[in-house]
């Protein structure tokens, strides 16, 4: 045996031995330890094995997260694969393509290294797992191998190892480097040098917020604006998500264009990827654009147990809350709100092909992505206009969210989100003509007949949208057009 493969095999005799002997280790479905790595490039040394609760999964199959959002080939990796038995016999395989194996034997253990570094597409910076000299972000669901047979969470055991003077965020207190992960493809960890961390408690909640690098605006606006948008979600919803949640504002690794961000929501962590403005007004504002949006994914998707393409409803209903919520908290003008849904509509009329909102969910990602946000936010609009008049103010789409919420928050059983979130929907008649010709359907927006209701009028010309309140609105339009936030910058001056 070689002096490489006995280390290697004395190593993991002595991990597996660790483990072992971990009292918690039978509520997880396996354990893995990453150590990263810098002088030799930005990598990971990984190694784990299957638990007894988990003995079925990836028995001869080893497969790796190939593609995400902003980034392909995410297989090539991947390198050094080591496989071994219940006896720590190592095991054959045959590489199938990049990122996907499979075993000649049945294994229960393995270990791997995963290069990391710093995406060539800037959009893919808050998806993917990456390092650089100070900075990383560790995603669990492109470091481990995809392991679940049937979309079920997994669970697991995660031991960190980083370099010296380099920290943890979790969005937990981080006293040691072991985590009872509860599903790992939602688990990001941030680490590195000048990690800034504030914990905001709103009573039995706890907001970590991290920030890295120099900003115009203070870590103390972006706590107290992170703190403003939270508590206004959870008016909504009743309750939290979860215990914790984990906010990251970090530079891009290389140089973008000022305004430039990309974030993403998973489980309760928020990463947002952002290079800074010019002046601070200005970036104080894309900041609580930012979290308006992401925040809101706390609770949808994030907070239920619901899978498939239902991205109109996710993404497009949560751009026309953030705005709403802008209003609300005079982060923006009604103006704004306005103009956002013009332009929203005017982008929806140049389409050429149009979907319903359910085709361009699933084809989010082949350049549809245009159509789920705008024509998604429009529908929302649709739908709180209908719910705020058949109701004389009474419900909104904010009661939509919370049912969706309070039905199929976790640990309930995992359903079709399209199905679920239509159901509930369709349980208020008014809604059904709007889920008949623009969810399912694929119609052209028309809402002269909605915007009336609201005295709200579209300005003139075919070719470009520009709403703006009616001269003289009538009591019931006055009505509706104080819940939609017209006169929110009042009620706050007060």
């Amino acid at each position: 045996m070689s002096k490489a493969r006995k280390a290697f095999f004395i190593f993991f005799a002595a991990f597996l031995q660790i483990f072992f002997n971990s009292s918690n280790s039978g509520a997880q479905s396996f354990e893995a330890s990453i150590k990263i790595e810098t002088n030799a490039g930005p990598l990971a040394s990984v190694s784990g094995r299957n638990l007894v609760a988990n003995v079925n999964a990836g028995k001869r199959h080893v497969s790796f997260l190939r593609s995400n959002i902003g980034a392909e080939n995410l297989g090539d990796r991947v390198s050094d694969l080591i496989l071994l038995d219940r006896n720590g016999k190592q095991v054959a395989y045959k590489k199938f393509i990049a990122g996907e194996f499979v075993a000649e034997a049945d294994f229960t253990a393995w270990s791997y290294k995963i290069r990391l570094e710093m995406p060539k597409n800037p959009k893919a910076a808050a998806h993917i797992s990456w390092l650089s000299t100070d900075t990383g972000i560790l995603m669990l669901d492109d470091l481990l191998p995809q392991l679940s047979e049937n979309g079920e969470m997994l669970s697991a055991k995660i031991t960190l190892e980083i370099p010296d003077g380099w920290q943890i965020a979790a969005g937990e207190k981080v006293t040691e480097k072991h985590f009872d992960v509860s599903d790992t493809e939602k688990k990001v960890f941030v680490i590195g040098k000048d990690m800034r961390e504030r914990r905001i408690e709103m009573g039995r909640f706890n907001l970590n917020l991290l920030t890295i690098g120099e900003w115009q605006f203070s870590d103390e606006e972006a706590a107290k604006t992170a703190s403003e948008i939270y508590e206004e979600y959870l008016k909504i919803y009743g309750k939290t998500p979860s215990q914790t949640a984990q906010i990251s504002i970090l530079k891009f690794p290389d140089n973008v264009s000022p305004g430039t961000w990309e974030a993403e929501t998973r489980g309760s962590s928020v990463t947002i990827i952002s290079s800074d403005m010019p002046f601070k007004t200005q970036s104080l504002q894309r900041l609580r654009e930012q979290m308006r949006h992401e925040l809101f994914h706390l609770w949808l998707p994030g907070g239920v147990n619901l899978s498939g393409n239902y991205d109109w409803f996710f993404e497009g209903f949560a751009l026309y809350q953030s705005l709403k919520t802008g209003v609300q908290l005079n982060q923006i003008r009604f103006d704004d709100f306005l103009d956002t849904l013009s332009r929203a509509h005017n982008i929806d009329s140049l389409q050429t092909r149009r979907l319903s909102l359910i085709e361009a969910s699933v084809n989010r990602w082949n350049g549809a992505d245009t159509q789920v946000y705008a024509r998604g936010m429009l529908v929302a609009f649709l739908c709180d206009i209908a719910l705020l008049n058949e109701s004389k103010g009474k419900r909104s789409v904010s009661d939509i969210f919370r049912r969706v919420f309070e039905k199929h928050s976790f640990p309930g059983e995992r359903q079709d989100g399209n199905a679920a979130v239509l159901s509930i929907m369709q349980a208020d008649p008014e809604l059904l003509p709007i889920i008949q010709e623009y969810v399912k359907g694929a119609g052209k927006i028309d809402w002269q007949t909605q915007l009336q209701t609201a005295g709200i009028e579209s300005g003139p010309g075919n070719k470009r949208t520009s709403l703006h309140i009616i001269e003289k609105p009538k009591k019931n339009q006055k009505a509706l057009l104080d819940k939609l936030g017209y006169n929110s910058w009042r009620k706050l001056s007060r």
